[in-house]
This record gives structure tokens, C-alpha cells and sequence, in this order.
């Protein structure tokens, strides 16, 4: 195997077992993989099928004892969310690449399918975010204005429209979304914030999108320039409708490789787009939300 090669199997998300991983980068420092949905990371059960067991079996050879599971995880995916995830082949590596996750130097893009039609093609939602301190939803993040809301800390993602169609008959937008920072759920929080939830997310449905196949979040592009090299990786689209039936756009707001160069150009430290180009809605608390839950029955 060369010493940087890119590899695209085209492994479907619908067969999701120890052998369904797609590698999208592999050099002797990093192994990229695109996750599929509805994978943990890791596991203490043998049993699981995890991204540390399919790397196993695709790379015996570069599992490290000296790791509890085997290998350097640099960053987390959630479990019901798919796209890049990086792992470190060797210290230096993971502790360059983690430094740069922690200095919010590593630009990460996504795709998600949302509940209802977005109208503003571009926006940027800086809202606070924390845990949700509510026994009843462990684990659930919240914005800063919830009663119950625990130690936020600022959050920016900026927001923008691709395509509006329907999902399953119910009004749906295609979304590209480039988080400044990286809080947990914070992606999930803010969509449903602004009142579209990303389809099929069950936590933030309060647990009434239930009949997707999963949720419609994918972490599409990630760039890193590390001192040792330099990261341009991009997956291909999974909420296309040949692979998400009941997904049918209707109209293209802004083709995904338009918005891609857009978003690149756009300075979080002044919250404005290098060069122009984008009509941005700033978000802040209370926003008006253009979609109301009320009329998508995904509670029904």
C-alpha cells in the first residue's frame, strides 16, 4: 500500500456490519474512515459492531496494545451520526491533530436533512449551549436560555440552505452546516433551535421522529494542515434519492460544491464571508421560528 492513498469502496450504509467501513484516506499517520450511522466508536462488548472492530479487521497490523482500545481516537462522531472520523497511526500524529481539535483549528463541515422549509439561505446561530441538568433526558444538551441549563459555553455554526423538497411527504431542507466550535450535540441543539430538527433525531424530536431509518446527520468535509501533513478529505453525499427513498428535493437553493467555497471564505473571529457572497441572518436567543413543529407530524 502506498504511503498516501485514498480508497472509496462505496460501501452502502444499509449493510452495516464488521465489514461495511469505507476508507477514505490512509497515510502513515492518519486513517480516515467514513462511520456509518448507528455505529459506536468503541466498545467494552466483543460483541458490538464498532468502528475499533472493523479497523481491526481491515488492519490487524496497526492495532497498538498500548492503546485501551486499540487505537487513537483523535475525535468522537456520535452514534447515530455517520462521515469522516481520523485516527492517529503513531503519537506524534495524535497528539498534532488533537491539539488542532482543541484550538478549533480543524474546519469540519456537514450535511444534515431538516425538518421543514428553511427561508433564509444563509445563517448564523451563536448561541450558548450546555447540559441539560433533567433526569429524564440524560445526556441532552440545551441552549443557554433553558431553565435547566448548565455551565453553556459559546457555540457558532453557520447554516445554509442546498435544497428544500420533502421527506416522506413532509416538508424537508438539505443543509450544509460548518460548526466554529465543537460542542457535543451542538449541531443537533441548534437546528432545533431554530426550529428545524434534523430528521430522524429522536433526542430532539423529544422522541417522536421515530420512522426514518436513521438520523439525517453526516460529517461531510474535514481540512486539517498539521505540521506533519495536510488533511483535505470529503465523502460523497449520502442523502441522495437513491440511497434515502423518501427523501425528493424539489428545488436546489445553492448546489453543495457552491456552498462548500462559501463557507470556506467565511471568518467566524468577525462573523462575516471573505469576498462576500452570503446575505447572512445572525441568530441569537429567541429566534423566529420559521418552521412550526405543530405542522409536521412527526408526533403522530
Amino acid at each position: 500500500m502506498a504511503k498516501h492513498e485514498v480508497l472509496s469502496p462505496g460501501v452502502s450504509d444499509k449493510d452495516i456490519n464488521i465489514d461495511a467501513l469505507e476508507v477514505v484516506y490512509k497515510s502513515d499517520n492518519f486513517l480516515c474512515v467514513n462511520k456509518n450511522f448507528d455505529v459506536k466508536i468503541n466498545s467494552n462488548n466483543p460483541n458490538d459492531v464498532t468502528v475499533e472492530h472493523q479497523v481491526r479487521k481491515l488492519f490487524p497490523h496497526l492495532v497498538d496494545p498500548k492503546c485501551t482500545h486499540g487505537f487513537r481516537f483523535v475525535h468522537r462522531l456520535d452514534y447515530a451520526t455517520s462521515g469522516i472520523l481520523c485516527l492517529a497511526l503513531n503519537k506524534r500524529a495524535a497528539g498534532h491533530l488533537s491539539a488542532m481539535f482543541k484550538a478549533q483549528q480543524v474546519t469540519k463541515y456537514y450535511l444534515a436533512l431538516v425538518r421543514g422549509y428553511v427561508h433564509n439561505e444563509s445563517t448564523l446561530i451563536d448561541i450558548a449551549i450546555g447540559p441539560l441538568v433533567d433526569q429524564e433526558w440524560p445526556g441532552r444538551m440545551c441552549a443557554v436560555d433553558h431553565p435547566h441549563c448548565s455551565d453553556p459555553r459559546p457555540t457558532k455554526t453557520l447554516f445554509m440552505c442546498l435544497e428544500r423538497g420533502t421527506y416522506d411527504g413532509q416538508p424537508a431542507t438539505k443543509v450544509l452546516l460548518k460548526p466554529f466550535t465543537g460542542r457535543q450535540h451542538q449541531l443537533r441543539v441548534h437546528c432545533d433551535y431554530i426550529g428545524h430538527t434534523i430528521v430522524g433525531d429522536y433526542t430532539y424530536s423529544n422522541r417522536c421522529d421515530t420512522t426514518p431509518e436513521r438520523m439525517m446527520l453526516h460529517s461531510y468535509k474535514l481540512q486539517a494542515q498539521t505540521t506533519i501533513e495536510n488533511l483535505d478529505l470529503q465523502t460523497s453525499d449520502p442523502f441522495v434519492p437513491d440511497l434515502v427513498k423518501p427523501w425528493q428535493p424539489v428545488e436546489v437553493v445553492r448546489p453543495s460544491d457552491e456552498a462548500l467555497k462559501l463557507a470556506q471564505n467565511f471568518d467566524f473571529s468577525n462573523d462575516q464571508s471573505v469576498g462576500g457572497g452570503l446575505d447572512i441572518k445572525h441568530v441569537t436567543l429567541n429566534p423566529d421560528k420559521t418552521c412550526c413543529h405543530s405542522n409536521i407530524n412527526v408526533c403522530t
